[in-house]
């Protein structure tokens, strides 16, 4: 009786130790979608249903002033400074989650910063940033628009292209490389909804910029980019990139958007564009990339337009690409945007809900006068 109790105790350990390596290792799969341009799923916190916009250009995340109100967390005294995409500063308080979960992994005290911007605020998205991120393996699959999360990493496939990341501020960099030019301090910001975006006042680059702009070959635009606190117009300029190296891996022809930014960044629009899935071993310190066999870039109008007072306002335009573009500038009022006027919005949160399912197809503009301008897609030249 004695030997067989030993045997009960000592198959009992390896059940107990077989099921809490299971339990620890298990993966949870659920779906995504892209439909504001983010990647955004749904969760918890604190029990109470959330909607993830999936950011690792966030060292932290950001709720809105709903999330209390609702029960995701509760409002601390303590105010931690906010920098923005913008690179404007501004002190926001911050909140405690008790229980965050997503899929079936749990995270307690979560700490977040609570500040309304207006897109997040309207669509009611808690803003997931790498704090929460980085405790998680992701595997990001673009073609069944589900995401798998695992304490422990995903296996890969040797022939995926590989990208190690270092933490600088608590978000993940890449070292990237194009015309003998190496950038050790590329962003990886799934924030950030276009492909890629570079500072174009760096020194080391004004001689590429200065020839693509020479042979006609940079595409300018004046673009309105909205940060968590501020919003900033600027012109910039969409130019083809022949080669990029990222890590040790090549991409060929890759469009980069230069203009007035902080640092180099590294979009959602290139995985979803590049990969067929893209997962995220943040415990392994790499990426990995399951590549496409024909990566197809979408083509814009470069045309924008926000709600604002009430009033239709374009903020965003390209600039010398067609002939209507001169006819028209960034801040004007105009009376209609694919035969929607300002008075079929109820405030600035029905219109996000209206653009946001709007894709980037042909755009017809009325202006005040009454003039109509059709704004086709524009390839890059």
């Amino acid at each position: 009786m004695q030997i067989i109790s030993k045997r009960v105790f000592i198959l009992l350990l390896l059940f107990i130790s077989a099921y809490g390596t299971h339990a620890q290792e298990s993966v949870y799969t659920f779906p995504f979608h892209l439909e504001s341009s983010l990647l955004v799923f749904e969760g918890t916190m604190n029990g109470v249903p959330t909607k993830f916009a999936f950011d690792t250009g966030a060292a932290m995340g950001m709720a809105n002033s709903l999330s209390e109100p609702s029960g995701k967390l509760k409002v601390k005294g303590k105010k931690i400074t906010l920098r923005d995409s913008n690179n404007q500063l501004q002190k926001v308080p911050t909140g405690l989650t008790k229980e965050l979960e997503i899929g079936g992994v749990k995270i307690e005290k979560v700490r977040s910063l609570v500040n309304d911007m207006d897109f997040l605020f309207c669509m009611d998205f808690f803003l997931l940033g790498q704090d929460v991120i980085k405790q998680l393996n992701w595997e990001i699959d673009f073609e069944k628009m589900q995401i798998r999360v695992s304490k422990a990493p995903f296996p890969t496939n040797p022939t995926w292209k590989k990208l190690p990341i270092q933490y600088k501020g608590g978000r993940p960099h890449v070292t990237l490389s194009f015309e003998n030019l190496t950038l050790p301090d590329a962003l990886v910001d799934f924030g950030y909804v276009r492909v890629m975006d570079f500072p174009d006042h760096l020194p080391e680059i004004q001689t590429f910029l200065s020839l693509k702009d020479s042979l006609g070959l940079s595409n300018p635009n004046i673009s309105t980019s909205m940060g968590a606190v501020s919003q900033s117009t600027y012109p910039t300029r969409s130019i083809w990139v022949d080669s990029l190296q990222l890590g040790d891996e090549i991409f060929p022809r890759v469009p980069i958007d230069f203009e007035e930014s902080s640092y180099p960044k590294i979009g959602v629009g290139f995985f979803e564009v590049f990969s067929t899935k893209t997962i995220l071993n943040h415990s392994e310190m790499a990426y990995y990339l399951e590549l496409r066999t024909k990566p197809e870039f979408e083509e814009t109008t470069h045309i924008g337009v926000m709600y604002e007072d009430g009033k239709l306002i374009l903020n965003s335009k390209p600039q010398g690409l067609t002939p209507q573009d001169a006819m028209i500038e960034v801040g004007e009022e105009i009376k209609s945007i694919n035969g929607f006027s300002a008075a079929d919005f109820d405030g600035i949160c029905s219109y996000f809900k209206w653009s946001v399912k709007q894709k980037p197809n042909p755009v017809e503009l009325v202006k005040m006068d009454g003039t109509k301008l059709f704004f086709e897609k524009i390839p890059l030249k």
